[in-house]
Parts: C-alpha cells; structure tokens; sequence
C-alpha cells in the first residue's frame, strides 16, 4: 500500500475555511483512502496561531 505525505500547506487549507484553497483541500482530503503520513512538527505549525 502507498501512503501520502502531507505537509503544513494542504492541512492548514483544509482546516481553515477562509484559506483560498480549502474547497480543493477538502476535495483532497475526503477523496483520500490511503494511510495519509505527517508528523509533530507538522501538525504543531498547522495549528499555532
């Protein structure tokens, strides 16, 4: 099986409904069925401020 690596970018377009691309990033991200791969640092940045 392939996983998907995700960086800051696309999880903060799809967590924020005011960023410019969270209509392509939900599209994205709900058409997923692969193990999708980040880590802490990601996640950290894409949820501070």
């Amino acid at each position: 099986m392939t996983e998907i690596i995700s960086d800051t970018g696309p999880l903060v377009a799809y967590l924020d409904r005011s960023d410019r691309d969270h209509a392509w990033a939900k599209e994205v991200f709900m058409g997923i069925t692969r193990p999708l791969l980040t880590c802490e640092a990601v996640i950290a940045e894409a949820l501070f401020g």
